[in-house]
């Protein structure tokens, strides 16, 4: 018969639900765990092989290791970590045959609310707020003086760091999302730039709202799309100057603009003068 997950657990625990450490690792070689661990970086820097990734860490980092996942620290400089491990029923008895991180966040028990797809195990954030830090120095106090009630006051701080890791997750999808939708938005004006264009249509292509779009566009880009669109076009239009005998008109046509005065006007803003002495330019000897 199978033994339950929790007696190996459990060993390597030293017979307890969670244990606490403020350590400094050395090189070691890969190896897996059985139970979770939470870890925070408190100083130094190391690099993190996890699985087939490989990830630099520095002070202020922390994540969870996902049960059976493999990882190792190498390249090890001034590396100091606070180490939480634990077993799922720590947080609540009913979560004891949780086997991943993912089920115990998904799980009705707990009302997290988190979505099964939402991946908060194995993946680095950064404390840019200091709030999770500030909870794990309050789990390292109660672990360490041991008062009365430390063990639910443990719990309480450890549910609260598993909600920041969850929030970090959702902000690194929603991210991620928003820079898709921006490189999708980017190579169809580069495909589409002398087609009539509009915001409403190129939202709908990425599935956002044109205030969504154009505000993940100009934070991803520096730019507006309007920006974009238009300096993809100026770049069309040298190229043309200098590739072909087309008119200066024909050339405004192909890349967009049909109204050949509006076009002089945003070529001389981009590149301060206008076509026609681009094109001069162009045929001048060096």
């Amino acid at each position: 018969m199978k033994a339950p997950q929790s007696e190996p657990l459990r060993s390597q625990l030293c017979g307890g639900p969670i244990r606490l450490m403020h350590i400094r690792p050395r090189s070691d070689e890969m190896h897996r765990h059985v139970f979770f661990e939470l870890v925070y970086v408190v100083r130094g820097s190391a690099t993190h092989y996890l699985g087939s990734e490989t990830m630099q860490l520095q002070a202020g980092d922390y994540f969870v290791i996902d049960t059976g996942s493999s990882h190792c620290y190498r390249d090890i400089r001034d590396f100091e970590i606070v180490n939480c491990l634990f077993l799922p029923e720590y947080i609540d008895r009913a979560l004891i045959d949780c086997p991943t991180l993912a089920a115990l966040l998904s799980n009705r028990v707990m009302r997290f609310g988190v979505p099964v797809d939402i991946r908060a195990a194995d993946r680095i954030f950064q404390d840019t707020n200091g709030s999770m830090g500030r909870l794990i120095r309050l789990m390292e106090q109660e672990h360490e003086h041991r008062k009365t009630g430390y063990m639910e006051l443990l719990r309480c701080y450890l549910t609260q760091a598993l909600v920041h890791i969850v929030r970090a997750s959702e902000e690194a999808e929603q991210t991620r999302s928003s820079h898709i939708a921006t490189v999708t938005a980017a190579e169809y004006l580069r495909a589409h730039y002398s087609q009539p264009l509009s915001l409403e249509a190129l939202s709908a292509l990425v599935s956002y709202t044109p205030q969504y779009l154009s505000s993940t566009f100009r934070k991803d880009t520096g730019m507006s799309i309007q920006t974009f669109l238009q300096r993809l076009r100026v770049e069309e239009a040298c190229r043309l100057m200098g590739q072909t005998s087309l008119s200066l008109s024909a050339i405004a046509q192909q890349v967009g603009y049909n109204d050949a005065k509006h076009f002089a006007k945003l070529f001389r803003k981009y590149k301060g003068i206008s076509p026609r002495e681009f094109r001069i330019n162009l045929a001048s000897p060096v």
